[in-house]
């Protein structure tokens, strides 16, 4: 009898990554339950936002903390694999990867208080990072079952990424739009500001980091 060898992919990093996206989750719908069922309608409802945007601290209650934390590793993820499907390989762990990603946000948002502090508009920055934070973090769970798809599916990697960074692009412009919507008096009033806002903010830090990692 011919032996045949077997490569294993070992995916262990993976696994406990994805393992610790499913538990935060978990966490988070077991100790906030009304509020994550709202939180998962925030596409087709602005009700979370109305609700939990009267928050003394919008950012930084424990339900945003560890949904930016599954945020951060999904993304990592999405990252990573857009990387291999344009260069065929990359260059970095996923572990550097998610924690650059980390990095970088938690950079543009205390840069981004410092910029709102010297125009006064402390306010608009505080409810438009809460948006931004809560529809990403939505998209997370959402890109988090393709994410799974990616690492342990037997089908065509090639295929799975498209459809992955075509659902990102989607519900991002979605969320963008929306949450444009839901701030357009606020913007429309101090319309030279935002302009700056968005173009210091918003687009160069990722044209930034897109020229870095590609």
């Amino acid at each position: 009898m011919e032996v045949i060898s077997r490569h294993i992919e070992s995916n262990t990093v993976e696994t406990l990554l994805l393992l610790s996206c499913f538990a935060l989750i978990t966490i988070v719908k077991v100790r906030n339950e009304l509020r994550f069922q709202t939180f998962l309608e925030l596409f087709f409802s602005n009700k979370y936002l109305k609700i939990y945007g009267k928050e003394h601290n919008l950012n930084f209650s424990s339900f945003n903390i560890l949904l930016f934390l599954v945020q951060i590793i999904v993304f990592g993820f999405f990252l990573h694999y857009v990387n291999i499907y344009f260069e065929g390989t990359t260059s970095f762990h996923i572990g550097i990867i998610i924690s650059a990603i980390a990095l970088l946000v938690l950079f543009k948002y205390y840069f981004e208080k410092l910029i709102a502090n010297i125009f006064n508009i402390e306010f608009f920055s505080e409810r438009y990072n809460f948006h931004k934070l809560s529809y990403r973090s939505l998209i997370s769970i959402v890109l988090l079952p393709f994410i799974t798809l990616l690492i342990y599916s037997p089908l065509p990697q090639k295929t799975i990424i498209v459809i992955t960074i075509g659902l990102f692009l989607l519900l991002n412009t979605t969320a963008f739009i929306l949450t444009l919507k839901n701030h357009q008096k606020l913007i429309l009033n101090r319309l030279f500001y935002f302009i700056l806002y968005l173009c210091a903010l918003e687009i160069a830090p990722y044209l930034i980091a897109f020229k870095l990692v590609f």
